[in-house]
């Protein structure tokens, strides 16, 4: 009689063990982490990129989540440290942090104006007299942040070809923050010229009057933003991020939901050489 009510709690026990079991959340799936520069604020940055993170989640299995630090330096520490899984930033960034993390890219990506190509252009206002390259030497300069590109880089390595000593040959003002800021300050005669990618002319066409600006000068093309993954993350989830961005081809009307907001048009594959211009041209200016 004792053996068959053991027998008896035995089973109810499993049965029980099994609904539990059975009708418990699963544990929650691992978090990736995403982080891109704050060039604009942590919100407006959640909001832009929440209907990619969205897509990435559905199409790996994990939740993306975005991160975004107070700064550029933010930005390599949270790398370096281990922090984040993968991440998106300007191309003068990815290759500062390849130096010392064996960061992977994985798209690079495509732009509405500039495509899969940056470039960064020098501007100074059209009655400044200010027509050409040369006519800059020892004129004041506004550019967008020490780690940008397009905004800084290009145009040093640009005087730096035509014959300046970028250190001693320009007046460095106080970095403006935004390729806007930038603009305002040629505008507004604060700067004699300034830094900025090669599309920021036509976005504030409608906040000022751009014909009063003129183009001084023209970088090389450069490859614009990559993903990548950190060494943390794995392989198979790396690969599986690759493939849900390069299903996001440029300029297809599908992506439009996920990818406008970001103003992004879609991905192509990318490899660690085609950097490797832009890492001689950040040698020359110092920011390498």
């Amino acid at each position: 009689m004792i053996r068959k009510m053991l027998r008896k709690t035995t089973v109810a026990g499993i049965t029980f063990m099994a609904a539990l079991v059975a009708f418990s959340p699963s544990p929650a799936a691992a978090e990736i982490r995403l982080v891109t520069v704050p060039r604009l604020s942590a919100v407006e940055l959640q909001t832009m990129f929440a209907p990619l993170t969205e897509y990435l989640t559905r199409e790996v299995g994990e939740k993306v989540s975005l991160v975004v630090p107070k700064d550029f330096d933010g930005v390599k520490d949270a790398v370096k440290a281990g922090k984040v899984d993968i991440g998106f930033v300007n191309p003068l960034i990815y290759i500062q942090v390849k130096q010392s993390v064996n960061i992977e890219p994985l798209a690079l990506s495509s732009e509405v104006k500039s495509g899969t190509r940056i470039r960064g252009i020098i501007i100074a206002r059209k009655d400044s007299g200010i027509t050409k390259l040369q006519e800059l030497k020892g004129k004041k300069f506004s550019f967008v942040e020490e780690d940008s590109p397009a905004g800084h880089i290009f145009q040093k390595l640009l005087l730096s070809r035509a014959g300046f000593d970028v250190k001693k040959d320009v007046v460095m003002l106080p970095y403006a923050k935004t390729h806007e800021g930038v603009v305002i300050a040629v505008f507004n005669k604060t700067a004699d010229a300034g830094g900025v990618r090669e599309e920021q002319l036509d976005k504030m066409k409608g906040s000022l009057d751009t014909s009063q600006l003129r183009v001084v000068g023209y970088s090389d093309y450069f490859p614009n933003w990559p993903f990548f993954s950190t060494p943390g993350l794995k392989k198979e989830t790396a690969d599986k991020i690759r493939t849900a961005l390069l299903k996001l081809k440029p300029n297809d009307p599908q992506n439009e939901k996920i990818l406008g907001p970001a103003r992004l048009t879609g991905f192509i594959p990318v490899s660690d050489r085609e950097y490797d211009d832009l890492r001689a041209a950040a040698r020359i200016v110092g920011a390498l």
